[in-house]
C-alpha cells in the first residue's frame, strides 16, 4: 500500500526526519520525508503490516524534544518508489509548523565536551538534534540553517559530513558546528583611553590582569573570565537567550556592589550550581525538582533553603559552594539552576562552584541580547563581557519554576518551554489576547493550538514595548496567525489596552474587540488549562485588577465559566491611598486597614502611625492620615496582596518595598509551621454577594503586634486565617451552587505555605482544586484566559460592550 502522512506538532529542529528515516529502513519502507510549513510529510510505501507498525512508531517512539499533536494519514496512488529518501525542506504559504525552545546540553554531548579526545572537548557552542538553541537562533519557518543565525557560518568538511549523515546524531541539527567553523567567545574588556590597556573593575578597585592570564585569555576567554569571577569581578555572559549579569555567590562585598549597581537592595539573585551535588547543600531538593533541574528544560527552581544556610559573612572564598546571606536576604527559598549552555559549564571549576546568574536588564525590562545593547543598557553595571559571535535572534529569559501540590508550577514561563504551543482540544478563532501589565505575555489561537508568547516584562516602559510588538509581529508570522478577534484587558490605561485598541489600524485589518475582566481571565486560564468547560467557583487573588465598578480588586469570588462571571464575594473594600503609591509604601495600606477596623482615627491614626512605623517622615505621614480620612486621592480596593502587606507593615516585617511582593514574601518566609491560631473574621451578604470583612482579622493582629506575640506566630495565624476564610466561603458558594470544582489562581498562590494549605483544606472538604500547569498563575497566565474568554464569546456570536 502506498500512504502519505503529516506529522504536525513541534516537529522540526529535534531530529524527527532522521528518526523516520531509521524507521523506514527498520519496517522496509521506501518513499520520502521533507519538512514543511506544515509539518513532517511522509510519502510511504510498504506492506499493509510494515505501514501500521512504521505509522504506530512515529507517535509512540517519537524523539525526546519532539511533541506530535497529530499524524494525519491519507491513501495513495503507489510511485514505485526505490529506497527511501530525506528531501529539501519547503515552505507553504497558509500553513505553519510549531517551533521548539532551546534545550540545554544533552548527556551525549556533554560527555563529548568533557573528554579531552573529543574534537569539541570544552567547544562551547557544542550542539545536536536533541539539545541546543532553536528559539533564540530561528528567523523564520520552516526551521532550516539558512533561516536562522548560523546561516553566517559555513561548516567545515567533518561538520557537513555529521549534518548530512541520516544515521548521525547531528544529521541536520541547524546549529551544528566545531571550533573550526563555529562560533567563538570573546571577552570584551573595558580599556583605559589613556593607556590603551584593560582596566578590569573589581567592586569598586580597578586592577591589572596578570600577564600570564591575559596570554592564557587571547586563546580562551573563559579563563580570564574565570580568573575575574573568583577575584570578585561583575561580568556580563552571553548565553543562548541574552546576558547573564555573573559574579561569585560567595563575596560578600561583590554581592552588595552588584545589589548598589542593579539599584536591587532586597529582590533576590537567582544562582547557577556546578552540580546537583552543589544545590543539596544549599536547598533541600525533591526527586521532582532534582528532575526538572537537570532535565532539557532547565529552569530556574524555587526550592526552601537549608536552615543553617546563612552563615557568617565574608569576603573572601574560603568555600567554593558559600552562598552569601546578601543573595536572598528575609526569604526562605533559592532560585536555582544548573549549567544548561555549554559555556556556563566552562565558568566552574573546584574553586568556583555557586555563581549569581541575573537577567541582565533594568527592572522589568527585556533581557539585553548583545554588547552593544549591553554597554548602552548597563554601563553602570559591568563593562566586561564574555560574548560570542552567534546573534540572539529572539531573546528569552529563565524560566521560574517550583513544586508544590505534586506538581510543577510556572512562576515564568519562557526558555525551555516558550514557544512550545498547549493544545486546546476545543475549536478555536484566530485570536490575539494581548495580556497585562505585569509580567506580561501574549496569547495566540489558532487551529486549537494556544501559542503562549515568552515572557515580556512589565509592559511599562518603550523598550519593553516595542520588544513586545516586534514579537507579536514574529508569532503571527510563524504561526500564520491572522486575527480577526483581539481580547484586552479592562483597564483603560494599559499600554497592552492601548495596543489591543490600535491593532487593527497598525495591521490594516478588520478586528472585533473583547475586553475581558482582570480575575475572570485568571479563572479562565485555569479552566483552559484543566479542560474544564462547566462552570467553576474561581478564587482569584491578587494584588491588581481592574474591576468592572472601576475598583482596583484582588480578592474575588467567581462563579465562572468562559463565558461570563458573577461577582459572588470579594474583600470588603478600603481606600488605597496615593494609588500605586501604597503599593510601593505598605505601612499606607496598614493605616488605610487600620481606620478600616476603626481602632483609632483623627489624631489617634496619627498617633498609632508614628508608633508603628517610625521610620516614615512625621509630615508624610500626616498626608496619608489625612488622604484616607478625608478620601482624597484614594481608590477602593479588595485586594489581598494589599491585605498581606498591611500586615507585614503591621508586624513590623516591610513597610517599604523595593520589588514586587516583597512585604507578602518576607512575612510569608517568617513561618516555622502551621499555627493552631486563627484571628476572627466575618462574612456578610450584601446585594447577594459573599463580603469578607478584615476588621477583626487587623484588630487581632495589632493586639498581637501589643503583646509581642512573635512575628512567626502572628504570620502563621494570618495565613492560615486567610485559608479559613478562603474556604469558608468557597464551601457556601459550593453547596448554594451545587459546584464541585473550585478554580485558583493570580500571583497571591505563588504564596507556597497559603496554597499547599488552602488546597489540602479544600480537598479536605471533598471539592475538586484546579491549578495551572502550562502557564504561570500570577499575570502571566492572563492573557491565556483573555484568549479564551474572547473566543468563546466569540463562537457563541456574543457582541462585546464598547471599551472606550
Amino acid at each position: 500500500m502506498a500512504a502519505r502522512l503529516v506529522i504536525r506538532g513541534v516537529v522540526q529542529g529535534v531530529g524527527m526526519r532522521p528518526f523516520v528515516y531509521r524507521l523506514a529502513h527498520r519496517h522496509g519502507i521506501s518513499g520520502w520525508v521533507v519538512n514543511s510549513s506544515r509539518g513532517v510529510i511522509i510519502e510511504a510505501e510498504a506492506a499493509d503490516d510494515d505501514m501500521d507498525a512504521f505509522a504506530r512508531a512515529l507517535e509512540e517512539e517519537a524523539p525526546p524534544l519532539a511533541r506530535i499533536g497529530s499524524v494525519e494519514r491519507e491513501t495513495i496512488e503507489p510511485q514505485g518508489f526505490s529506497g527511501f529518501e530525506i528531501r529539501k525542506s519547503h515552505s507553504e504559504q497558509e500553513e505553519s509548523t510549531l517551533i521548539c525552545p532551546d534545550v540545554a546540553i544533552c548527556p551525549d554531548c556533554l560527555n563529548e565536551f568533557l573528554d579531552p579526545s573529543d574534537r569539541r572537548h570544552h567547544y562551547p557552542f557544542i550542539n545536536c538534534t536533541n539539545c541546543g538553541p532553536r528559539y533564540s537562533i530561528i528567523e523564520g519557518t520552516p526551521y532550516d540553517r539558512p533561516k536562522t543565525s548560523m546561516k553566517h557560518f559555513k561548516m567545515c568538511d567533518h561538520c557537513q559530513h555529521e549534518y548530512d549523515d541520516p544515521l548521525d546524531r547531528r544529521f541536520h541539527a541547524q546549529p551544528n558546528a566545531c571550533g573550526d567553523c563555529g562560533p567563538r567567545l570573546d571577552l570584551v574588556l573595558p580599556v583605559d583611553p589613556s593607556t590603551g590597556t584593560a582596566e578590569l573593575v573589581l567592586g569598586r578597585s580597578y586592577v591589572r590582569m596578570p600577564d600570564d592570564v591575559a596570554a592564557a585569555a587571547e586563546e580562551d576567554p573563559v579563563v580570564a573570565a574565570r580568573w575575574l569571577l573568583k577575584k570578585g569581578a561583575i561580568i556580563g555572559v552571553r548565553g543562548l537567550g541574552g546576558f547573564h549579569i555573573a559574579a561569585s555567590a560567595g563575596i560578600d562585598s561583590t554581592v552588595r556592589a552588584l545589589r548598589e549597581k542593579k539599584d536591587r537592595p532586597a529582590k533576590p539573585f537567582a544562582i547557577m550550581c556546578r552540580n546537583v551535588d552543589v544545590v543539596r547543600g544549599l536547598a533541600h531538593v525533591s526527586a521532582l525538582e532534582e528532575e526538572t533541574l537537570a532535565g532539557p528544560w532547565s529552569p530556574i527552581v524555587l526550592l526552601k533553603k537549608r536552615e543553617d544556610l546563612d552563615g557568617v559573612a565574608g569576603d573572601a572564598v574560603a568555600d567554593s559552594r558559600r552562598v552569601s546571606p546578601g543573595i536572598a536576604p528575609r526569604n526562605s527559598y533559592l532560585g536555582v539552576m544548573l549549567p544548561y549552555a555549554p559555556v556556563h559549564h566552562l565558568l566552574f571549576d573546584d574553586d568556583l562552584e555557586v555563581l549569581i546568574m541575573t537577567s541582565a536588564n533594568e527592572a522589568g525590562e527585556p533581557i539585553v541580547a548583545d554588547v552593544a545593547e549591553a554597554r548602552e543598557r548597563l554601563p553602570g553595571i559591568t563593562r566586561t563581557f564574555l560574548d560570542h559571535d552567534r546573534d540572539i535572534v529572539n531573546r528569552n529569559d529563565d524560566s521560574i519554576v517550583f513544586v508544590e501540590a505534586d506538581r510543577l508550577m510556572m512562576s515564568r514561563r519562557s526558555r525551555g518551554f516558550a514557544p512550545y504551543p498547549i493544545e486546546l482540544g476545543i475549536e478555536t478563532r484566530e485570536v490575539l489576547a494581548c495580556g497585562t501589565e505585569l509580567k506580561n505575555t501574549f496569547t495566540l489561537l489558532r487551529d486549537g493550538w494556544a501559542f503562549v508568547s515568552p515572557h515580556v516584562g512589565d509592559l511599562a516602559n518603550q523598550a519593553t514595548l516595542e520588544f513586545y510588538e516586534e514579537t507579536v509581529d514574529k508569532f503571527m508570522d510563524w504561526f500564520r496567525v491572522n486575527p480577526g478577534v483581539v481580547a484586552h484587558d479592562l483597564h483603560p490605561d494599559y499600554l497592552a489596552t492601548r495596543y489591543a485598541k490600535r491593532f487593527g489600524a497598525t495591521h490594516d485589518a478588520a478586528v472585533e474587540l473583547v475586553g475581558v475582566q482582570h480575575h475572570h481571565a485568571h479563572i479562565a486560564s485555569v479552566m483552559l488549562e484543566n479542560g474544564v468547560r462547566e462552570p467553576v467557583i474561581g478564587l482569584a487573588l491578587d494584588g491588581t485588577g481592574y474591576g468592572t465598578d472601576g475598583a482596583i480588586w484582588g480578592c474575588e469570588f467567581l462563579v465562572a465559566d468562559s463565558l461570563d462571571f458573577e461577582r459572588a464575594g470579594y474583600l470588603k473594600y478600603v481606600p488605597l491611598p496615593g494609588g500605586d503609591a501604597a503599593i510601593r509604601h505598605p505601612y499606607r495600606v496598614a493605616l488605610s486597614h487600620i481606620h478600616a477596623a476603626g481602632v483609632a482615627s483623627g489624631g489617634g491614626l496619627t498617633d498609632l502611625g508614628r508608633a508603628l512605623f517610625p521610620d516614615v517622615p512625621g509630615g508624610e505621614l500626616d498626608l496619608v492620615v489625612q488622604q484616607i480620612e478625608k478620601r482624597v486621592n484614594c481608590i477602593d480596593t479588595s485586594s489581598a496582596g494589599r491585605l498581606f502587606d498591611a500586615v507585614s507593615a503591621m508586624t513590623g516585617v516591610c513597610s517599604e518595598i523595593s520589588y514586587e511582593a516583597q512585604a507578602a514574601i518576607e512575612l510569608e518566609s517568617l513561618i516555622e509551621r502551621p499555627s493552631d491560631r486563627a484571628y476572627p473574621f466575618e462574612i456578610a451578604e450584601e446585594d447577594g454577594r459573599l463580603v469578607v470583612d478584615a476588621a477583626s482579622i487587623v484588630r487581632a493582629v495589632l493586639a498581637d503586634v501589643k503583646s509581642g506575640v512573635p512575628k512567626r506566630e502572628i504570620s502563621a495565624a494570618f495565613h492560615g486565617t486567610v485559608v479559613r476564610f478562603c474556604r469558608d466561603v468557597a464551601g457556601r458558594l459550593s453547596e448554594e451552587r451545587r459546584i464541585r470544582n473550585v478554580a485558583l489562581a493570580g500571583g497571591v498562590f505563588q504564596n507556597r505555605f497559603l496554597l499547599r494549605s488552602l488546597v489540602g483544606a479544600l480537598e479536605e472538604d471533598g471539592l475538586t482544586v484546579l491549578l495551572h500547569r502550562e502557564v504561570p498563575t500570577n499575570d502571566g497566565g492572563v492573557s491565556l484566559g483573555q484568549a479564551a474568554v474572547a473566543n468563546a464569546r466569540t463562537l457563541a456570536g456574543w457582541t462585546s460592550p464598547a471599551t472606550d
